[in-house]
Formats: structure tokens, C-alpha cells, sequence
């Protein structure tokens, strides 16, 4: 079965966000479209009830997550790192174990070091990883554009923020939906 036909299940996903820390977001294009798109992947995980894995880049030197997409959670799940690959880390990979489901949502930085790590990482392990590409920067555009494109030729499926909210959606007139509303009309 070819995975970019296939949809997302709710049930089957975790939403990891790597590394938004505000020292790295700052110089990344784009950085105020990035919060916005994590902060709706955020909002619809915790409607859907999909789990929600956060990565911190040495917090001791890069200072730590986005307060405000932390806050968001009510015990959200902070892991600090220094490997670029979130599944290099050891508590990261036993988080992603515990929760046991095998589609990563990928949003974060550096789409071409952390992001692209993390992933091309996740695919060899067997997951399946989908990437919104509007939840992801880099400090310049080709350095995103190159991390998002050897992303999508190692396997992963490359979406937006809104494509993926309505995949895993999948249809109007549920609970689920009339929640998210607010989310959707916030993109």
C-alpha cells in the first residue's frame, strides 16, 4: 500500500515537537507561522486525544521549550537532549515505546538537523512519519527546503498543518470536528 494515499489514524499517531525553543526560533524563517501551526497541532492532539512528546535542545545553554505550547498540556511530557535524533536519546525512545504507536507527526526545528534526524531515524525504526511542513523551520529557506525534501525521498510523508488537522478529522458533523473548529478557523 503506498503511505501517501493511506490517512492518518488517531489512533495510531504521536505528535512529536522537536526542539522550539525560543533562541532557535527566532533567527528561523517564517518563526510566527511556526508557533501558530504547532500551537493548532497541539490544540487538536489533546482534543483527539493523541499523546504529545516534547524535545528540548540543551535547555541549559538554549534555554527551554516555548512556555506558551507547554502550557497548553496539563503534564506535558519535556525531554532534554543532545543528540540531534530525538530516538538517539534513550527516555525519548522509551517514551515513543510506552506510548506505543507507530505514526510520528513530526513539527519542530531545524527541518535540516533535529527534524530530518529525528525522522529519517523513525523511518528505519518502522515508524510512520508525517511531516507539517509549516510546523517546520531552519534558519534559511534552502536548509528547510533540502531537510523536508531528503525527509520525503527517505519515506516520509510530507503534509501541511492543515491537511493534517483534516485527515485526522476525516469528516465534518462529529464532536471532534465542532471542537476543532475554533482550531481550523485559526489557520
Amino acid at each position: 500500500m503506498n503511505q501517501y494515499a493511506q490517512f492518518l489514524d488517531k489512533n495510531d499517531c504521536v505528535l512529536l515537537l522537536v526542539d522550539i525553543q525560543k533562541v532557535m526560533l527566532d533567527p528561523c524563517v517564517q518563526p510566527d507561522l511556526i508557533e501558530k501551526n504547532a500551537s493548532a497541532l497541539v490544540d487538536l492532539a489533546q482534543i483527539m486525544d493523541i499523546p504529545i512528546v516534547y524535545s528540548e535542545h540543551n535547555p541549559e545553554k538554549l534555554g527551554g521549550f516555548l512556555p506558551h505550547l507547554l502550557s497548553k498540556v496539563s503534564e506535558p511530557n519535556v525531554y532534554k537532549k543532545l543528540e540531534f535524533s530525538c530516538l538517539e536519546n534513550e527516555a525519548i525512545l522509551r517514551a515513543l515505546q510506552r506510548i506505543d504507536r507507530r505514526t510520528l507527526l513530526l513539527a519542530g526545528l531545524e527541518a535540516h538537523v533535529c527534524v530530518f534526524h529525528t525522522g529519517a531515524h523513525a523511518l528505519r525504526l518502522g515508524y510512520r512519519v508525517h511531516v507539517a511542513s509549516d510546523a517546520v523551520s531552519s534558519r534559511s529557506t534552502l536548509n528547510k527546503e533540502v531537510g523536508l525534501r531528503r525527509l520525503e525521498k527517505a519515506g516520509a510523508v510530507i503534509s501541511s498543518t492543515e491537511m493534517i488537522l483534516f485527515e485526522l478529522l476525516n469528516r465534518a458533523g462529529t464532536a471532534d470536528f465542532r471542537a476543532a473548529l475554533p482550531v481550523l478557523k485559526s489557520l
